[in-house]
C-alpha cells in the first residue's frame, strides 16, 4: 500500500471521527457513555492527525512506514475502527423528532456494543502511539 492510499485511509477516519466528536458534542444532557465516546474520539482524532501529518513527510523507504502500513490494511486496525465508528453514526445521526429521542434514549440499552467499540478505539490509539514512537527511534 503506498503512502497516499494510507494517507486516505487516515483522512477518512479523521472525517468520521470529526463527525461523531461534532454530533455528541451538540447533545444536551449527554449521558456518560456519550461523554465518554467525545473523550475517546477527540482523543484519537489528534493522535491520527499526528500520524497523518508524520506520514505526509515520511518516505517509503523509511522503516517505520512498515508500521504504518500495517495500521491500513485490510481489516486492519484503521478499517475496524472506521466500522466501528459508522456503527456509533448510525446510533447517533439526527432523525427527526421522536426517531432522534429514540436513538438518544436506546444508547443506554446497548452497553455490550458501546464497550466494543471502545475496545476498538483503546486498540488503535495504543498501536497509533506506538507507531508514533517508532518515528522517533
Amino acid at each position: 500500500m503506498d503512502s497516499f492510499s494510507v494517507t486516505a485511509s487516515i483522512i477518512a477516519v479523521l472525517q468520521l471521527t470529526a463527525s461523531v466528536v461534532s454530533y455528541l458534542s451538540d447533545l444536551k444532557n449527554a449521558t456518560k457513555d456519550q461523554t465518554r465516546c467525545i473523550i475517546e474520539a477527540s482523543n484519537i482524532l489528534s493522535l491520527l492527525t499526528s500520524l497523518r501529518f508524520r506520514l505526509e513527510d515520511a518516505s517509503e523507504d523509511d522503516p517505520w512506514y512498515t508500521a504504518i502500513r500495517a495500521l491500513a490494511v485490510e481489516n486492519g486496525p484503521l478499517e475496524q475502527y472506521k466500522a466501528a465508528l459508522e456503527r456509533l453514526v448510525s446510533k447517533t445521526t439526527s432523525q427527526d423528532g421522536v426517531g432522534k429521542v429514540r436513538k438518544i434514549l436506546l444508547w443506554k440499552f446497548d452497553k455490550q456494543e458501546v464497550a466494543e467499540i471502545f475496545s476498538k478505539v483503546e486498540r488503535l490509539k495504543s498501536l497509533t502511539q506506538i507507531a508514533l514512537e517508532m518515528d522517533h527511534l
